[in-house]
Formats: structure tokens, C-alpha cells, sequence
């Protein structure tokens, strides 16, 4: 009956504005970054704004680059809109043999181009950056072996990596 009724009506609206508080956030973290990029000379291909787990007051901004990408994060309690961004590099250049293989075109894609590529050992390494923050992201995935041009897997194998929880006391922060 009515307190049923009344109950999800709450949740309907507390959602909705969840939803609006959520899309607000993120267009003024978007415009928050432009200019922080503008004011750095930051020269970038993409950039994705997501808030970090489990709240959406502290963003994290990752922006790519020729040379590898930008990490940074911004809190909607800042004093100010000063965006202080980290540099990775990545390389991309190691895919030259594999890019053409299916297993590796398939994470190009589906990763939309936010992608890093490093040499661990004699590993390619192709890294997934939306899941995750540095230096733990969930999706690392060997694709290739140095200087073996028939090491390139008919699938790609997954690298297990710890889950990184400490970062979330970080994150509370």
C-alpha cells in the first residue's frame, strides 16, 4: 500500500538527483580540466574525466598524449580549479609487429584509444587506464614477447595484478 508507494517514490527522487548532482559534477570537472590543460600547455589527443570509487566529489583525469598520458585528479572541495597532472610515458611504438593482430585491435577498440604499452622483461605489456589508478589498473594484458616475431598470442593473456585496495584509504583521504 501507501508506505510501499511512499518509499519508492523517495528512492525515484533521491536517485534523480543523484543522476543531475552526478552530470553537473561532471560537466564542471570537464570544464575545470580545459582550462587547468590550457593554463599548462598541455597538448593532449583525449582526455576522460571519471569519478573515483565509490563517490563523486574526487575525479580522476586522464589525458592522453603522443608520448604516453597525464594522471591527475580534482576534488569539487578544492580551493581552487589548479590541477596538478603526473606524466607516464608509454610505448607504443612496441605494437608496431602485433597492432595488426585481432587480439590486440580488439583492446585498441575497446579501450578507445586510453591505452598504455610497456616492456616488462621481455613482455609487451597492454594496459587498460580507465580501471584503475596508477600504478594498479585491473586490465594488463601480455600481447607479445620482445624480439620473437611468432610470440604473438592467438588470444591475449591476462596478467593478474593486486587489487591495489590500499589506495581507497587514499581515496577517503
Amino acid at each position: 500500500g501507501g508506505r510501499g508507494h511512499r518509499f519508492n517514490t523517495f528512492c525515484l527522487a533521491l536517485s534523480t538527483v543523484y543522476l543531475v548532482w552526478s552530470i553537473g559534477a561532471k560537466l564542471y570537472v570537464n570544464d575545470t580540466v580545459q582550462h587547468a590543460l590550457a593554463r599548462q600547455n598541455i597538448a593532449y589527443q583525449n582526455v576522460l574525466t571519471v569519478p573515483t570509487p565509490f563517490n563523486t566529489v574526487l575525479w580522476r583525469v586522464l589525458v592522453m598524449d603522443e608520448r604516453g598520458y597525464y594522471e591527475g585528479f580534482y576534488s569539487l572541495l578544492d580551493k581552487d580549479r589548479n590541477i596538478r597532472f603526473n606524466h607516464y610515458s608509454s610505448d607504443k611504438h612496441l605494437l608496431a609487429g602485433p597492432a595488426g593482430h585481432w587480439p590486440v585491435q580488439r583492446l585498441q577498440w575497446f579501450t578507445h584509444g586510453f591505452y598504455s604499452v610497456q616492456k616488462r622483461d621481455r613482455a609487451i605489456v597492454f594496459t587498460d587506464l580507465r580501471m584503475g589508478l596508477e600504478p594498479t589498473y585491473f586490465f594488463q594484458f601480455k600481447v607479445a614477447e620482445m624480439g620473437n616475431p611468432h610470440s604473438v598470442p592467438t588470444k591475449s593473456e591476462r596478467i593478474r595484478v593486486e587489487r591495489g585496495a590500499e589506495r581507497l584509504h587514499w581515496i577517503w583521504k
